[in-house]
């Protein structure tokens, strides 16, 4: 006779791969931030650029 898995070992289970899922959201989350934070900062840089050139009279 099989016997199934318990009710403990089944949410052991599900929230080992629930911290799993969390830490793959968290990873994401934090290259996503990065992209943003990057992009943001070479808008900056060209829009200081377009500014000092303006100042400079070109």
């Amino acid at each position: 006779m099989s016997r199934g898995l318990s009710f403990a070992e089944l949410a052991e289970f599900d929230m080992g791969l629930a911290a799993c899922a969390a830490l793959i959201a968290v990873w994401l989350g934090a290259a996503l931030v990065s992209i943003v934070i990057e992009q943001a900062w070479l808008a900056l840089r060209r829009l200081w650029k377009l500014r000092k050139d303006r100042t400079n009279g070109r």
